[in-house]
């Protein structure tokens, strides 16, 4: 939570109209900055919250999450990019295009 702010500052959010986290995400100091910039948070609220949970209209674009929560566990089966072998950027990043072009079937 306390990277959001930094992360927000240095983003850039000109061409996002959908903000779409989960639940951990579900507090004043993450909502206020995207609503005021001007775009929608589409993050469920917590069990405990008083306002009630995600409207119906924003619900297809919340199950999208759920796709790419999918994909970096398919990703995530390589230890090497889980554990973060390589420590070079370049050879880290080419071994993630390999695991996804694997996870994603694209061999021919």
């Amino acid at each position: 939570m306390k990277a959001f702010s930094l992360l927000w500052q240095k983003g850039n959010w000109e061409n996002i109209q959908y903000v779409i986290a989960d639940k951990g995400y579900d507090y004043f100091d993450v909502r206020h900055p995207i609503k005021k910039a001007g775009k929608i948070p589409v993050i469920p609220r917590r069990e405990n919250a008083v306002v009630p949970g995600l409207p119906d209209i924003y619900k297809p674009y919340y199950h999208t999450r759920s796709s790419i929560e999918r994909f970096f566990g398919s990703i995530k089966e390589n230890k090497r990019l889980a554990l973060r072998f390589d420590k070079l950027t370049t050879t880290f990043f080419s071994f993630f295009a390999l695991a996804a072009i694997k996870s994603l079937n694209l061999f021919c």
